[in-house]
């Protein structure tokens, strides 16, 4: 599948970019505590578009990803990130590729 079709027969007319941009939402680290300790939460730094990573995700474009991980602009979320999080209350724009939830810090 790609970005411009869906197997979805209900969002048949959107494209994944669509319902991805439809899907994302604000969210508190406490609400995404549960995600962080099952391992799923990935981290997308403010330089890149989070839809355009979640789609990257989606359709499994392994060559991008790796480059934004060696570029350290996509990551799992750590400990010390978590703990940081927790002091400072922090809010998210997050969107999810199961099992993965993509998150973004606001400021």
């Amino acid at each position: 599948m790609n970005a411009e079709t869906s197997q979805d027969p209900a969002n048949s007319e959107l494209t994944v970019t669509e319902q991805l941009q439809q899907e994302m939402a604000p969210i508190s680290f406490q609400e995404l505590q549960k995600f962080f300790a099952r391992g799923v939460m990935i981290v997308v730094d403010r330089s890149l578009d989070l839809v355009t990573v979640a789609v990257a995700l989606h359709e499994d474009n392994a060559q991008q990803l790796q480059q934004w991980l060696d570029m350290g602009l996509v990551n799992r979320a750590q400990d010390e990130q978590a703990q940081k999080w927790v002091d400072e209350r922090t809010e998210f724009m997050a969107v999810t590729v199961a099992p993965w939830v993509l998150v973004q810090e606001m400021k």
